[in-house]
């Protein structure tokens, strides 16, 4: 079957995730429909490389694409374009390896979170307003975070992870604009490990808790704070695959003033 890559853009405001469900508005499920209408294909084998939770959004989610017809993609690119909610953007469209999986090919996730520490009209949909931070205690708690660590109890359902082992390559936080952006890089995360991390470094930047306490929340010895950040503030950023330059944008404020 002829393999096809994406890479999609999507507001997850009104999305109950990526994963198909019966009976719920998801990214995966708006796809599959426009591509059956507009491939006449029925036997559509699409898969994402990172399975974004409610509310979530993505800059550059990436996905694989099987069927049995080889596509015309620059008319079925026009038809997407045509056919697809405001909501849900596909940026490209190529040919790929008959053995391409989006998910098992991908070697390293990148997510950023924003955090408003100002009011603004614009930014419920991708902010969380947490108020005043102090960044540099945040940034000495998060390099904490860096390296191959037990997250369990960054986890939801952590029984269920094969392992609950991750390396995270990079924990930043920085200024952007009146935000604080959070970015974290691994080749994979736990069921809500980013949001619960970033709900973590919220406590530290607002004094609740020490820079200290990370390796302390990681070892087990004191449960880390219950807090886990909202969806509306999380984007996946990019995905990297083996030999693919791989470089990160400044961060720098997603759909709101700076």
């Amino acid at each position: 079957m002829p393999t096809y890559r994406l890479t999609i853009e999507y507001d997850g405001s009104k999305f109950a995730g990526w994963q198909v469900q019966a009976s719920a508005r998801t990214v995966q499920g708006v796809l599959l429909d426009a591509l059956r209408e507009a491939t006449g294909e029925r036997e559509i084998d699409l898969q994402g490389a990172g399975r974004t939770d409610a509310g979530v959004h993505a800059l550059a989610q990436v996905a694989s694409l099987r069927c049995r017809s080889t596509l015309d993609l620059g008319r079925l690119l026009a038809a997407l374009e045509r056919g697809l909610p405001a909501d849900l953007a596909v940026l490209s469209l190529t040919s790929a390896p008959r053995s391409f999986h989006a998910r098992h090919d991908a070697t390293a996730r990148a997510y950023r979170y924003q955090l408003a520490r100002r009011r603004s009209a614009f930014g419920k949909r991708v902010t969380w307003w947490v108020g005043d931070l102090d960044v540099r205690r945040m940034t000495t708690a998060a390099g904490a975070f860096v390296g191959r660590h037990d997250f369990a109890a960054f986890a939801k359902r952590a029984q269920d992870a094969e392992s609950t082992l991750v390396e995270v390559e990079r924990c930043e936080v920085a200024e952007a604009g009146s935000l604080v952006a959070v970015r974290l890089v691994a080749s994979h995360f736990l069921w809500a490990q980013v949001r619960r991390m970033v709900g973590a470094l919220v406590m530290v930047g607002r004094g609740e808790a020490k820079p200290a306490d990370v390796a302390r929340w990681l070892d087990g010895t004191v449960a880390p704070p219950p807090l886990a950040a909202p969806a509306a503030g999380l984007f996946l950023e990019a995905v990297r695959y083996p030999g693919e330059p791989w470089e990160l944008a400044p961060l720098a404020p997603i759909g709101v003033p700076s």
